[in-house]
């Protein structure tokens, strides 16, 4: 399977502002935009910061901003006024996240999903030498994915190709039984028929038959059988 990386799939010119940039005028181009996050670039691209819509949610207008008490204020001055410069702050530079988190124009899809899920990001900054390229989010992945499935292949396979590929899938997976379901390829239809000791098992050798090429439709034979039955387990 070949590698898919960011520069494939990333938004290439995404909407920016920049540190000196109002703050009203931020939220507002977020809001025509219907965006959650805007890049903040220096006038020569350099990357600044990020402004998301999770930095204004501590906000005195709002009445959302945290109260700062004398104590903690004396006990922690400094962090009581980087509180009150976010909650107050009336330019981006004041309220911005600094050093996002980023990916490389080279990142494979496979460590952006990665970083994605750890760390529950719905897109990623794609930086260059500390210029901004682009903006990769769940957005350019799901356009990716859609591409890929109505793809057209006009590759042509025969029965007996197919056959032949999906039985070597079954081999290479680690859950298919390798023996126990038989597959018969006619007009393109996979014929499958065994036994199999779980629904998962039987979904899954369905997909692969479904994901091989050369076949437009499964007809499905498959039996399911309880494992603790006393069933023998030979064909694994």
């Amino acid at each position: 399977m070949k590698t898919i990386t960011t520069r494939e799939i990333m938004t290439a010119t995404p909407v920016t502002v920049e540190p000196e940039t109002l703050l009203a005028d931020a939220a507002r181009i977020m809001l025509d935009q219907h965006i959650t996050a805007l890049p903040v670039v220096a006038p020569g691209g350099a990357l600044e910061g990020i402004l998301t819509d999770g930095d204004l949610l501590r906000r005195f207008e709002l009445g959302t901003n945290k109260k700062i008490s004398a104590l903690r204020g004396f006990f922690a001055p400094e962090q009581s006024a980087r509180e009150f410069v976010r909650s107050h702050g009336r330019r981006v530079a004041e309220v911005m996240t600094i050093e996002p988190e980023s990916v490389s124009s080279g990142t494979s899809l496979d460590e952006v999903v990665d970083i994605m899920q750890k760390r529950h990001f719905k897109q990623l900054l794609v930086v260059d030498d500390g210029i901004l390229v682009g903006v990769v989010g769940r957005r350019n992945l799901l356009a990716a994915l859609v591409g890929d499935l109505i793809a057209v292949d006009d590759e042509l396979v025969s029965d007996g190709s197919a056959e032949a590929r999906i039985l070597a899938q079954f081999a290479e997976s680690k859950f298919a039984p390798r023996n126990a379901v038989a597959v018969r390829v006619k007009n393109g239809i996979a014929e499958l028929e065994g036994t199999v000791f779980s629904d998962a098992e039987h979904d899954a050798l369905i997909v692969i038959a479904e994901n091989t090429k050369g076949i437009k439709g499964v007809r499905d034979r498959m039996e399911i059988a309880d494992p603790n039955s006393g069933l023998a387990f030979g064909g694994y």
